[in-house]
């Protein structure tokens, strides 16, 4: 692969992540220099995920386009990766040893579940698919290293406050998340998401702590706004946040 087409895909990456998911743009920004492209590419292929369930909530075309992602891992482990810039991203990564794309295949089994248009059953379920889906995905980056298990409390702490703010959009498409009754669970979620937002990486390893800072401002301005889903301190961005995570690094927090 020559460099125009490396750098074309670079660029798609960021273009789509700090369009479509700005907050874990500046996740990846965050983490140290020799892995910000690869934190990139698994954001940017997180977001293809995302997508993977049409907005009609049809189920088997949302497997079929599952599928589609575990063949391409397939592919980039069998060293012909596909021509398409997120998966030809990832398979750049893989050929430099900074994700396995084999082990991401369990990132895809577990989004399964966003096919099923049922609300969790309780939040210890809900807590797992968190923990399988963005926290395995933030702690890929950080594998083999002593940080690679707060790495996926960080992940999973972010993706917890994530679909607490989300409720009120996905409950309007026809796609709720939150065990019922939404009134109890969805501070029970909250305080899941603060709670694992204590871990700490050992010393050297703090990056992998940078959707903490994030989270941590999410739950506050939730807990500001009485936890209602509809209050718009509840599903804004943080306007702060890129202050936030400057702050924290120059505090070496992160």
């Amino acid at each position: 692969m020559n460099a125009l087409p490396q750098t074309t895909n670079q660029a798609f990456c960021s273009d789509q992540l700090r369009r479509y998911d700005p907050d874990r743009y500046l996740i990846a920004l965050f983490q140290p220099r020799r892995l910000r492209r690869s934190a990139i590419a698994l954001a940017t292929w997180n977001l293809e995920l995302a997508r993977a369930r049409p907005p009609s909530g049809e189920q088997t075309i949302g497997l079929m386009r599952l599928q589609w992602h575990r063949d391409a891992l397939s592919e980039i482990v069998e060293g012909r990766p596909r021509h398409h810039p997120v998966i030809e991203e990832l398979a750049f990564a893989h050929r430099a040893g900074m994700l396995n794309a084999e082990r991401l295949k369990k990132i895809v089994d577990a989004r399964e579940r966003d096919i099923d248009p049922a609300p969790m059953g309780n939040i210890d379920d809900l807590e797992s698919y968190a923990r399988a889906t963005n926290g395995a995905l933030h702690a890929e980056l950080w594998q083999d290293t002593p940080a690679a298990r707060a790495a996926e409390d960080a992940g999973t702490s972010f993706a917890l406050i994530g679909i607490a703010r989300s409720e009120s959009l996905n409950s309007a498409r026809g796609r709720p998340w939150v065990p019922q009754p939404l009134d109890q669970n969805l501070r029970l979620i909250i305080d899941r998401s603060v709670a694992l937002a204590r871990s700490t990486a050992p010393r050297g390893y703090q990056a992998a702590m940078a959707p903490i800072i994030l989270a941590n401002a999410y739950t506050k301005r939730a807990a500001r706004a009485g936890f209602d889903t509809r209050s718009p301190n509840m599903v804004k961005p943080d306007p702060n946040r890129t202050l936030r995570m400057i702050f924290a690094r120059l505090c070496g927090r992160i």
